[in-house]
């Protein structure tokens, strides 16, 4: 029945699709409008994408974290926007220039780079430490169990050995 009701939920057709960016090592990533004809997000390699709201068209990039971006908020009013990543610090961002000032060539690098990435890690999947430290404590206490338990068997059956002759 479930398979029945998802068949009937509509699905909107997608309008538009950004590109360059990379979310595979962190989980929460926030993509966002800036005004009318922007549209922006973080990635994993540490940037902020800008992308023309209407042509997907990659648009200006910045350099906002040693590692991940993963909040971006634009000020309701004024071109202010606020970043986060993985860092400790929070930035604040302004245009400064008159005219828009992009490298393409240092973008390119990195869109090309972000695909490499994305496609090597692929079927990889990205766990906290400390998930990890408690999954290997629980392996090694069930290790030790086992061991434990291997022990008492070995012990048991020599005694029944004995006990026979």
């Amino acid at each position: 029945m479930e398979e029945l009701d998802t068949l009937n939920i509509r699905r909107p057709l997608v309008k538009m699709v950004y590109k360059g960016h990379r979310n595979s090592r962190t989980m929460i990533k926030e993509a966002n409008f800036w005004g009318a004809n922007f549209v922006m997000s973080g990635s994993d390699c540490g940037h902020i994408f800008i992308w023309d709201r209407h042509t997907a068209e990659h648009l200006m990039l910045l350099e906002a974290d040693n590692h991940v971006v993963n909040c971006l908020q634009p000020h309701p009013f004024d071109p202010i926007l606020a970043s986060s990543g993985i860092d400790y610090d929070i930035k604040i961002w302004s245009p400064l220039e008159e005219s828009r000032i992009f490298n393409r060539k240092l973008a390119d690098e990195v869109i090309t780079r972000n695909e490499l990435m994305l496609e090597e890690t692929r079927n990889t999947i990205t766990v906290p430490a400390s998930f990890m430290l408690r999954m290997l404590a629980s392996l090694n206490h069930i290790r030790a169990d086992r061991l434990e338990g291997d022990r008492s068997e070995g012990s048991g059956q020599e005694n029944e050995n004995e006990d026979e002759e």
